[in-house]
C-alpha cells in the first residue's frame, strides 16, 4: 500500500511538468481563421486569401470573441515550455501571422501594413505589437530574431504572412508541429507556382523574375541556401525547374502589392 501512495505521489507531483511542456492550444486561433479567412480571392488581379479585418475589429471590442481570448492566451503562455523544434517554429510562424493581424486590426481601417497610420516612415517592422508570456515583440524580432536567426530554416518565408497582398498566403488552420514542414513546402509550391507573387519565367528576356522574398532576405538565402535558384528547385514544378537547371538565365523580382489582403478589397 505504501509504494503505491509513493507512485500516485509521484505522478501527481509530475503533472504540473507534464502540462507544462504541452505545446500552445491553437482552438481559438483556428476558430478565427476558419472563420475570418477567405480562400482564393483576387485583389488587383492577384489570388490571394484575404481576412476580414472589418469584423476583426470589432472582435477585437468583445472580450470573449476567438480574437480577445487568443491575445490573452498568447500573453500567458511561455513559450519556453515547447519542447520540440517543430513546436517552437510552427508557434512563432503562427504569433508572427497573428500579429502582422494585429497590426492591420489595431490601426483598422488602413489599406497597407505600411501605410503611415500605423509607421509614419511607412516601416512598421520594429512596432511592438504582440505580447508573448508577458513579454511585447515587434515583427522583425519575431522573424528575425527568434525564427530565422534561431532556427536558420528558409521554408520559414513559406509560412510568414505580412498581411499583403504578394506575401506567402495566410491559411486558413494554424501551422502545427506534426504537419509544420510539409505546411511549409506546400505553400512554397503554391507561392512558386504563381506568376503573378511568385515565380515567372520569361524565355525571351532569359530572366527568372521572382518574389521580392527572395531580395528582402538575399544574404540568408544566399549563405544558407546556396544562392535562391538553388533553394527554390525542390518547390518548382518540372518544367520550370528543367528551364530553371538549364541556366543561362539572370535573376529579377517581381513587383511586389504590399495592399492589405484585406477581404474589402478582393473582387
Amino acid at each position: 500500500m505504501k509504494k503505491i501512495l509513493i507512485i500516485v505521489a509521484l505522478m501527481v507531483m509530475t503533472l504540473p511538468l507534464l502540462a507544462a511542456a504541452a505545446d500552445f492550444s491553437y482552438g481559438h486561433y483556428e476558430s478565427l481563421l476558419k472563420q475570418r479567412v477567405k480562400l482564393g480571392v483576387t485583389i488587383n488581379n492577384i489570388r490571394v486569401n484575404a481576412v476580414d479585418y472589418a469584423v476583426l475589429r470589432q472582435d477585437a471590442n468583445r472580450p470573449g470573441s476567438d480574437y480577445s481570448t487568443l491575445l490573452k492566451e498568447l500573453a500567458t503562455f511561455d513559450p519556453a515550455t515547447l519542447k520540440s523544434r517543430e513546436e517552437q517554429i510552427a508557434f512563432w510562424v503562427n504569433a508572427y501571422n497573428i500579429g502582422a493581424i494585429k497590426t492591420i486590426v489595431d490601426h483598422y481601417p488602413v489599406d497597407s501594413i505600411r501605410s503611415k497610420k500605423i509607421q509614419w516612415l511607412g516601416q512598421p517592422w520594429k512596432r511592438k505589437v504582440l505580447n508573448v508570456g508577458g513579454k511585447d515583440y515587434s515583427l522583425a524580432e519575431i522573424e528575425n530574431d527568434v525564427l530565422l536567426d534561431g532556427y536558420k530554416d528558409l521554408r520559414i518565408h513559406f509560412g510568414i504572412n505580412c498581411a499583403s497582398v504578394s506575401c506567402a498566403d495566410l491559411l486558413d488552420k494554424p501551422y502545427r508541429a506534426t504537419t509544420l514542414f510539409s505546411q511549409l513546402e506546400e505553400q512554397g509550391r503554391k507561392l512558386l507556382a504563381d506568376p503573378q507573387k511568385g515565380l515567372f519565367i520569361d524565355a525571351g528576356k532569359k530572366t527568372v523574375f521572382l518574389s521580392q522574398i527572395f531580395k528582402f532576405d538575399k544574404k540568408n538565402f544566399d549563405t544558407l541556401g546556396g544562392g535562391a535558384l538553388a533553394f527554390i528547385k525542390p518547390y518548382l514544378t518540372a518544367t520550370a525547374r528543367a528551364k530553371v537547371e538549364a541556366g543561362g538565365l539572370r535573376l529579377d523580382y517581381l513587383d511586389y502589392d504590399w495592399q492589405a489582403n484585406d477581404v474589402k478589397n478582393a473582387r
